[in-house]
């Protein structure tokens, strides 16, 4: 990573390969400045033609089958449709073409569905879908299309992007597994931090509606002299929680310390981000904030390796293979961290 991007709180999204609402996508937006969706490609403002690309999602939903893959695919086009908007904080981290995922994927994801399904009847054999592409209207051919994993891939591929950069995972549907891979916080400045914006946030989250791309574009550009000191001073005061925690502690003494902490620290500066952000004076009050609305709510989850051993055994190779990548990178200034930190985001009272 670049040594700008140690001013970022960032999260990989785990559930799918586009957000799953614009609720989900208002409230981390808000919360963090990079929401990264690995191995999906999606071309770049100006290189498809918007209008025709609307009228082919419209088509597909009304067309396509009620399948997980066909859904995702209309989520993706519909990030296509609003890159102008989302480019600046959703990073849509693949390239053009089939092959996107890292090479040990395909054995995780498979694990995943077992999990999740139960044991495959015996003489199956599993078929590896590889990443979807779709051609867009554009006059670039390579460049006007977009390429997503298989949802199993795609959530495992989230996995090890997570555990190779150091970034939290947040995740929205609680019906998908997220297996974690354990290994203390102390010393991970990223880390320390996004579970230091948590718990702040827990506290004085905002009521903010569910709002389009280019609203909640207009309101990050409205609230960014407000928000981003926040997210700065969550990335210093890591610095703190980090002298306060052993490496031996449990995550939820880490997150107590880091309740302790913000309410000690940086309360009064939250109340008055609170404040700001409900004030009926300010331009964006009337066309974001809903008073009567229920807060989401922001748990955090620390897993061990699970029970399922096959699975198990497919997060040990894993974990081999990112200390032998963590060996390589010794020479450079961040280490790669594999934790199994995640995040989950309720959302039900939007639905």
């Amino acid at each position: 990573m670049d040594k700008s991007d140690l001013d970022f709180l960032e999260v990989v999204y785990y559930s799918a390969p586009a957000p799953n609402s614009l609720a989900a996508l208002t409230m981390l937006s808000f919360v963090f400045d990079r929401i990264h969706f690995p191995a999906v490609y999606v071309p770049p403002p100006g290189v498809i033609d918007v209008a025709e690309t609307r009228k082919e999602r419209i088509r597909l939903i009304n067309e396509a089958p009620p399948d997980v893959g066909s859904g995702h695919l209309i989520a993706v086009l519909w990030a296509a449709e609003n890159i102008e908007y989302l480019e600046e904080f959703c990073r849509f981290a693949g390239r053009p073409g089939f092959e996107n995922i890292d090479g040990n994927t395909h054995p995780l994801a498979l694990d995943l569905e077992e999990l999740i399904f139960g044991p495959r009847p015996e003489g199956s054999i599993p078929i590896h879908q590889g990443n979807s592409v779709k051609g867009l209207p554009g006059e670039d051919s390579i460049r006007s299309q977009v390429s997503l994993p298989f949802w199993s891939d795609y959530c495992a591929n989230a996995l090890i992007y997570s555990a190779k950069n150091g970034i939290p995972l947040v995740a929205d549907d609680p019906r998908i597994p997220v297996p974690g891979i354990p290994n203390p916080p102390k010393n991970d400045t990223k880390l320390l931090s996004a579970i230091l914006t948590i718990e702040c946030v827990k506290l004085v989250l905002p009521k903010i509606k569910p709002l389009e791309c280019r609203e909640l574009r207009d309101f990050r550009g409205e609230t960014a002299e407000y928000v981003k000191p926040f997210r700065l001073a969550m990335l210093r005061l890591s610095k703190e929680l980090n002298s306060a925690i052993s490496s031996d502690m449990k995550m939820k003494e880490v997150q107590a310390a880091a309740r302790a902490l913000v309410e000690s620290s940086v309360y009064p500066e939250l109340c008055e981000l609170h404040k700001i952000i409900n004030d009926p004076g300010k331009p964006w009050y009337r066309r974001v904030v809903d008073v009567t609305m229920m807060g989401p709510e922001i748990c955090t989850n620390f897993s061990s390796l699970p029970t399922h051993l096959a699975l198990a055994k497919t997060l040990c190779k894993v974990i081999g293979t990112l200390a032998d990548l963590r060996d390589e990178q010794l020479e450079k200034e961040r280490k790669l961290s594999r934790t199994g930190l995640h995040f989950l985001l309720d959302l039900k009272m939007f639905q």
